[in-house]
This record gives C-alpha cells, structure tokens and sequence, in this order.
C-alpha cells in the first residue's frame, strides 16, 4: 500500500490503536463494526467504526468513533515503523494514538501496592530500559551517556517520555467509569487501574533479581516491548499519546504456564473502548502547541 492510498482509506480516522500481536486485538475487534483489512508492509490495518464500552455511570458511553487498528508486530522497532507509516500518511494527523496490549508487573517497593494479575495500568511515563550501558559502577542510562535519543520542542529527552498528566487522569476515569459486571472479572470484582512509569525492553525480564532492580531503577509498574517506541513517535509528530496495559504476570522467575493472557487482554480491550468512547471529553492537545 502507497502512502496516497493509506491516507484515502484512513481519512476520517480520528484514533490509532496499536497492537503487538492478533491476539492482544481480541476485545478491540468484538467491538469493531465490518473492519476493512489492508496489508502495509506486512503489517495488517483495520479500519472501522468502534463501538462504545458499557459505562456504569450516568449518561453511558460516547458514541462509536471511526478508527485505525494497527497490528504492528512484537518489539520496538515494528511498532515504530507502522506508527511511523501512518502518521505521515493521515491527513490530519488523529486525535490519539492508544497503545494497548498485555504487560508483565514489576515488584514494588515498600507499602506501595503493584499491579496484580489482572488489574489495568496506564503508563504516566515510558522508557527505554535497555537502551544504555551496563559498567563497573553500575547502569548508566541514554541519559548519562549523553546519547542522542529524541528531541523534543528542542529538548532532548533521552530514552524517557513523559506522558500528559490531565490525559492520563482522564483516561483513567474513563475506565474506571466502565460496568464491570459482566466482565471475566475474579468475583465480579473491577480490575484496580493503576497509573504509573512503565519500561520497555527488546529483552523480557525472567529472573526476580532483575526484576527488582528493574523496579528500583525506574520506580515502574510494567514492562513491555513497545511502549516507549510508540511514546517516542507520538512525541516527534506531536500526536496525543496513552498507552493502557492489561497485566497477564507478575515479572517473577519466568513461569509461562501462569501468565493469564486471555484475562489480560479482555481488561486491557474494554478498558481500551471506555477511552475511545470518552474521545470527545478527553483533553487532547498536540504535544507541540
């Protein structure tokens, strides 16, 4: 697919939704009215109308929003690349770009509860976590190193994006708001939506001692394989970016058998729709302005 020909069939897209992988869609598709499907660069699009998440508070949800559903592959540079594509292709450039998908949690420290299995986080920062050098002294990060990483309205940021606090704030009311009931929920209780830094990293932590220096180095709540890329192509082109994780794991000692995908990936969808919903009562601005 052209570049003129992705702008024509993404013309009155007002929101990106970026997806790792087909199965982490599974809730974002249950709500998409008749999806056409394209192929860039082998990557799959679909664009349709979303339907808007049950909300249990008064008034419900918005109305349904005309989107693009990127599928982008697992790991930082796919996700960069179809972010990339579309972002230069769509006139005008969408409202939001919404990264949704699962994420391991990592330990917190002290009485600060973490995320469980289960439960919706909302990144207020993303970061680079392998992005830098290990030494004698300890890590030194993109920032230490002096590395050129991103400049951003003439700052440069390092490996670090910091994500819009009102919309972040909002987003999070915005889920919090949905009707659980009839969800997959443990006890019909609602997932805790927690806000915080998230990591990102080519390489999954697997071992519980790295998992708590990963914790203690970012203070972060999750980590995925894509989130600070799509942070960092949302922040070059100035496009509103939220990022909301489903945890499938506790990042412990790497035990697959008891990652809990599907629970995941049906908070991480809803959670995904109540924002959509909520599109018009969201503060969205171009990170440029």
């Amino acid at each position: 697919m052209d570049d003129e020909t992705l702008r024509l069939v993404t013309r009155g897209c007002r929101v990106v939704l970026l997806a790792a992988t087909e199965t982490e869609t599974k809730s974002l598709l249950d709500g998409l009215q008749e999806p056409q499907k394209y192929v860039l660069a082998t990557k799959t699009i679909l664009l349709g109308e979303l339907e808007p998440e049950c909300a249990a508070s008064e008034g419900g949800a918005g109305s349904v929003v005309r989107v693009v559903l990127a599928i982008s592959g697992c790991d930082k540079a796919n996700a960069a690349h179809v972010l990339t594509c579309l972002l230069q292709a769509m006139r005008p450039a969408p409202l939001l770009v919404l990264q949704v998908g699962i994420a391991g949690a990592l330990p917190r420290a002290g009485r600060e509860p973490g995320a469980a299995i289960g439960d919706v986080v909302v990144a207020t920062q993303e970061a680079y976590s392998d992005t830098g050098s290990s030494s004698p002294a300890g890590w030194l990060s993109a920032d230490d190193l002096g590395l050129t990483i991103a400049c951003v309205n003439g700052t440069e940021v390092g490996g670090t994006f910091t994500l819009d606090e009102r919309l972040v704030r909002a987003a999070a009311e915005a889920i919090e708001a949905v009707d659980w009931s009839e969800s997959g929920a443990r006890s019909g209780a609602p997932p805790a939506v927690l806000l915080g830094p998230c990591v990102t990293a080519s390489r999954m932590t697997g071992l519980r001692s790295e998992a708590d220096a990963e914790a203690r180095r970012w203070a972060a709540l999750a980590e995925s394989m894509e989130g600070a890329a799509a942070a960092h192509i949302c922040a070059l082109y100035g496009v509103p970016f939220l990022e909301i994780r489903g945890i499938s794991n506790l990042v412990v000692d790497r035990d697959r058998g008891a990652w809990q995908v599907d629970r995941a990936v049906a908070v991480a969808g809803r959670a995904a729709r109540a924002v959509v919903a909520a599109l018009d009562r969201l503060p969205l601005s171009c990170v440029g302005e």
